[in-house]
């Protein structure tokens, strides 16, 4: 869950909303300057269900007992990330095995930073065997020293274009202010730059260099606006949510 701080409150919003939004933003992805994911269709449904094993997690979510906040993804235990992770690459496997792979390789990344934070960590590396074997499998490749420049050059490229719909995204959902966002790729013959997104609002943000087809993208993403910031335990945090209504709030791209 996307936790975006109101006036009095939170808007909360789900990470399969927030991962439908990245793959609305990357529809459009692709110009004079920057190429079009290839294939097209397969990169883009990784990154529009990059996110869908939270759709079990959002159903009931938890506070941070740190600061009795509805709990961001970023503050969630590894024991509840991996099982996440594991529903995300796995549920469309059969249908979209090569989506499948980019998302699987999208997750290990953040499932090496939990390895390497903690090296007796046994149950990561048991994830990230699996998840190996799983791309290996699927893109009929080697990966014994799990980098990402072992890929091939148009699986490494496609792989970011996943990581990059969904930082757009995030940035759009949290509302931040500046986000710099390295190694984008102009195409698959191994040409990249950096991105710069800003905003005033938290509403409407400017992108440069600018990589869409179109100009100005404007979007709609749903969530919840809780008046209460803190709550007692998950059980109140879940009443005050089952209470609140969906609603959107309005979003745009620009160069």
């Amino acid at each position: 869950m996307i936790r975006r701080e109101d006036t009095d409150g939170w808007f909360l919003i789900n990470q399969n909303d927030h991962a439908a939004l990245s793959g609305e933003i990357m529809t459009f992805w692709g110009n004079s300057t920057f190429t079009t994911p290839d294939p097209k269709a397969e990169v883009l449904f990784a990154i529009r269900y990059h996110d869908n094993g939270w759709l079990e997690w959002d159903s009931t979510p938890k506070i941070y007992t740190e600061s009795s906040y509805p709990m961001n993804f970023m503050e969630m235990d590894f024991q509840d990330q991996e099982e996440i992770w594991r529903r995300c690459f796995r549920r469309y496997s059969l249908e979209h095995p090569y989506a499948s792979a980019l998302i699987a390789l999208h997750f290990n990344r953040f499932n090496q930073k939990i390895i390497d934070k903690n090296h007796g960590n046994k149950e990561a590396q048991k994830l990230k065997i699996e998840m190996n074997e799983y791309v290996q499998n699927s893109l009929k490749i080697n990966l014994s020293n799990e980098k990402n420049n072992q890929l091939p050059n148009r699986d490494k490229v496609n792989l970011r274009l996943v990581q990059v719909g969904d930082i757009i995204s995030l940035a759009l959902c949290h509302g931040w202010e500046k986000i710099e966002i390295d190694d984008v790729p102009l195409s698959y013959n191994g040409k990249s730059l950096k991105l710069r997104l800003e905003s005033k609002d938290g509403r409407c943000f400017r992108l440069t260099p600018y990589p869409f087809s179109e100009n100005p993208l404007k979007f709609e993403v749903r969530g919840r606006k809780l008046k209460q910031k803190r709550f007692s335990n998950d059980e109140e945090f879940r009443e005050v949510l089952e209470d609140c209504k969906y609603e959107e709030i309005d979003l745009s791209i620009q160069d």
